[in-house]
């Protein structure tokens, strides 16, 4: 069954169809030569990293990324003109936001900590809450949210079409001048499966043997069951998610905050949330979904003290636990220490750095 909000997104996806095919330019005066339409990049990832699932009908090409690059950077596409995708998912910050709560153009604050948006192409399921099924999707909440860049869709569509750059942009990456909505989503969406951050495998501390450092005794304590016990939800292999949902105790009635629930309407998934990456953590701060920890150091504490048991709460944080109450772990103060220590070597300078992802408008 097709939900409400899925229906809203085929209509408006099938519209733009409708648009396009009615007013389509397969040849358009634009002095560019008919041919394949956008040249094929792939995806670099390290070895032993699983490949990017691509849709079929949205290959990634290096024009659909730098068309969808404009994009994410473009404020013409908020009710305004004064905000884009990036005005909250700041490339400095690792593609996060420095704010607990982003603030949109009416000048609303949100009830959700953006984000950080890199290696997003293995996910199934985006948002806090999963609302999102796909990429294409996604990129279509934050416009129209009236708490974020109140905009229609078909009107944002309409400024791109009568403006200078953007009919020939979408024809070099699509072979159609006419812009549609859908058109839109997929480029947005192609530059952002192009964000992957994996760099820290070459970080000069990760790269080298840190037997007896602060470092390694910090990786020790996030692999001990007994102490940090982070491995479960943050996998060993690549230190970011296992791109799943849990209940990690922030609420003591999660029912108020019921998260993933709120979209499948299983008891048993109240107050689960999308599992947030670790590479970059030093930058994306603050933490959490609702954005309540401003320092790594109170998260730990709160792995480790300040937790609440509830009925959904994940297995891995309730085996902590005795009478529904948090038990101190086996850890020191040095072990928590060492384990920040090992957490902030989990950085990306290149994903912060790299021009291709940055605004083409500077």
């Amino acid at each position: 069954m097709v939900n409400q909000r899925n229906f809203i997104y085929l209509v408006i996806i099938f519209t733009g169809g409708i648009i396009s095919f009615s007013s389509c330019a397969k040849d358009p005066d634009l002095d560019l030569p008919i041919r394949s339409c956008g040249t094929p990049y792939s995806v670099e990832i390290p070895a032993g990293t699983p490949p990017m699932p691509i849709p079929d009908d949205n290959p990634m090409t290096v024009e659909g990324i730098e068309l969808g690059r404009h994009l994410f950077y473009e404020k013409m596409l908020s009710g305004d003109s004064t905000q884009a995708c990036a005005g909250c998912h700041l490339q400095s910050k690792a593609f996060a936001d420095v704010n607990k709560f982003s603030i949109g153009i009416d000048g609303f604050a949100g009830t959700r900590n953006a984000m950080p948006i890199a290696n997003l192409g293995w996910s199934e399921k985006f948002f806090w809450d999963g609302k999102a099924n796909s990429l294409e999707e996604l990129v279509l909440f934050p416009i129209q949210s009236e708490v974020e860049m109140h905009e229609s869709v078909f009107r944002a569509v309409n400024k791109l079409q009568k403006s200078e750059k953007y009919p020939r942009m979408f024809f070099q990456a699509f072979c159609d001048s006419a812009i549609t909505v859908e058109t839109m989503s997929k480029a947005i969406a192609q530059f952002m499966r192009s964000i992957v951050s994996f760099n820290y495998r070459s970080n000069p501390v990760l790269g080298k043997d840190f037997r007896n450092s602060i470092q390694q005794q910090g990786l020790d304590v996030f692999e001990d069951e007994t102490k940090g016990d982070c491995f479960h939800c943050h996998t060993l292999t690549t230190f970011t998610t296992t791109f799943d949902f849990a209940n990690n105790g922030l609420n003591e009635d999660p029912s108020l905050d019921p998260g993933l629930a709120t979209q499948t309407g299983d008891p048993n998934d109240v107050g689960k949330f999308k599992i947030p990456s670790l590479l970059n953590l030093r930058h994306t701060a603050p933490y959490m979904h609702d954005g309540r920890f401003q320092t790594i150091r109170e998260v730990v504490d709160f792995y480790d003290t300040g937790f609440h048991v509830s009925p959904t709460v994940s297995i891995d944080i309730s085996k902590h636990a005795k009478d529904g109450k948090p038990v101190p772990r086996l850890w020191t103060e040095q072990e928590k220490l060492a384990l920040i220590a090992f957490l902030n070597t989990l950085e990306d300078t290149a994903l912060i750095n790299n021009p291709a992802w940055s605004d083409p408008n500077q």
